[in-house]
């Protein structure tokens, strides 16, 4: 790793492993990173892999201030630079740096590797910048080793002239206007934030009386259904992961459950009209788990089918992860584990 932060223009380095936690981490970023990241690799890998071009290696991904590498193996490699670097040189150490770490004894190594990165800003805090957008090239690039040329592992600066021809490629990206863009001596690594996060949560007592049992289930049952919405809104954006959960409810075979229940501007499910319905409805526990069942695989399936499971799994991990480590006994007592789809709890089997 040491070799590429060594490199001019290089800004950052992150090392993640397969279920997408960052072990390694230089520069400045969100936490959030490590899961994004390994979902950009898997969708590039199918990608690659749909266009019959064989196995992904590494994507490229280009923006006004410079550029990101992503290489794909058992761990995923995550190199931001800015526009004085050497793409041909971070590449090929990249490269080396991954070998090295399949080899043997490497493994407790990087167990032992500590996550250094900076917390995550306050979002109440941030002033959100106003982005206009502009065209730039995004591209997905495999370099073998032999088609590095002495003159990109030289040292010199990219042509500035070519960087400015990227505004004339097609695609699109957000760009902050001149007056508000920072300096780019430390722009760090752009971080997605959600609209919506998770409360605080804490292990739940359940307790004896059916009313207790419900609304145990419901807070459950909110809380998985938020962390999808979250999941789905860092990655895709919130107005189409709001699209996909609109198109997923199975009101047909929820009829009363999800009657006048809508998405919200934020791409989570209109709870409280829900937790109306039900009360209304005079469900039992048992009914309430058989909807949400339905609800859950619905959102889940049709997911899987345009992105895949993997993918999916990926989005929602980190936020899967903090349910289960709170209400994990919970959900086992009032038998709601079973009733997330089984692609989900891959999640906690993990």
């Amino acid at each position: 790793m040491g070799e590429i932060l060594e490199i001019d223009g290089v800004e950052g380095v992150i090392l993640i492993d397969g279920s997408g936690q960052i072990i390694y981490g230089a520069g400045s970023f969100s936490r959030e990173v490590g899961s994004m990241a390994q979902v950009m690799a898997e969708a590039s890998g199918k990608l690659i892999n749909r266009a019959g071009q064989g196995e992904y290696r590494s994507a490229v991904m280009e923006f006004p201030g410079g550029k990101m590498v992503l290489l794909n193996d058992s761990h995923q490699l995550l190199v931001m630079a800015d526009r004085r670097s050497n793409l041909g040189r971070i590449i090929l150490l990249a490269r080396k740096t991954m070998s090295r770490l399949s080899e043997p004894g490497m493994a407790s190594e990087l167990a032992s590797l500590k996550t250094a990165i900076a917390p995550d800003r306050d979002e109440a805090t941030v002033a959100q910048p106003e982005y206009t957008a502009v065209r730039v090239r995004s591209e997905i690039s495999e370099v073998e080793d032999s088609d590095v040329s002495e003159t990109l592992l030289s040292d010199a600066p990219a042509d500035s002239a070519e960087s400015e021809a990227m505004d004339d490629e097609d695609g699109m990206v957000a760009r902050v206007p001149e007056g508000d863009r920072e300096p780019l001596e430390s722009p760090g690594i752009p971080e997605v934030k959600p609209p919506l996060s998770l409360p605080e949560l804490r292990p739940l007592d359940v307790p004896d009386d059916p009313e207790g049992q419900i609304e145990v289930a419901l807070t459950i049952y909110e809380h998985v259904l938020l962390a999808m919405s979250i999941g789905a809104s860092k990655i895709m954006g919130v107005a189409p992961a709001g699209g996909m959960l609109r198109k997923s409810l199975p009101y047909s075979e929820c009829p009363e459950t999800l009657r006048d229940v809508n998405v919200l501007g934020s791409a989570s499910l209109n709870f409280r009209r829900l937790r109306e319905n039900i009360e209304a409805s005079g469900h039992s526990l048992e009914k309430i788990k058989e909807d949400f069942e339905r609800i859950i695989a619905s959102i889940t399936e049709n997911y899987g089918r345009v992105m895949g499971y993997d993918a999916f799994r990926g989005m929602i991990r980190p936020e899967f992860k903090r349910i289960h480590r709170a209400y994990s006994a919970a959900m086992d007592e009032l038998g709601i584990t079973g009733t997330i789809h089984p692609e989900l709890r891959k999640i906690w089997e993990e």
